[in-house]
């Protein structure tokens, strides 16, 4: 079951990528034919461009999130209830790891800098004498 919905996740994550790469690269294409006819100045070209990519850009999101609501909406309630509990699952690994980072940071030496001692002689030490 979970292999099924990490497959359907993951493919309406690419799809969405796919979607916003593609929307991004023919806008670009848009704008560079129009600077190339002399239709419109550079600087307006690149305005046009950078919205028609936005534009995409939040087309691709919208067509992800509703995606991912289709996906839900087919989903039995038990399907919704084991990715829930993985989903807080999920959440409280991160929240470990955040904790673990923060305790690291915390116990690591200022200038995060540790100073080993030649095992073999004092050389280290004649050095950090001087």
């Amino acid at each position: 079951m979970w292999d099924k919905l990490t497959d359907t996740l993951t493919n309406v994550v690419y799809a969405g990528v796919g979607a916003a790469a593609i929307a991004a690269e023919k806008a670009g294409e848009l704008g560079k034919v129009l600077v190339e006819k002399g239709e419109i100045a550079a600087e307006q070209g690149r305005q046009i461009s950078e919205e028609l990519q936005e534009k995409g850009r939040q087309a691709a999101k919208e067509r992800r999130e509703q995606q991912f609501q289709e996906m839900l909406e087919a989903m039995t309630a038990q399907e919704r209830d084991a990715l829930r509990r993985r989903l807080d699952e999920l959440d409280e690994l991160e929240r470990q790891a955040e904790e673990a980072a923060r305790e690291a940071a915390e116990a690591a030496p200022a200038d995060n800098v540790t100073e080993i001692p030649c095992p073999h002689c004092d050389c280290c030490e004649d050095e950090q004498d001087q």
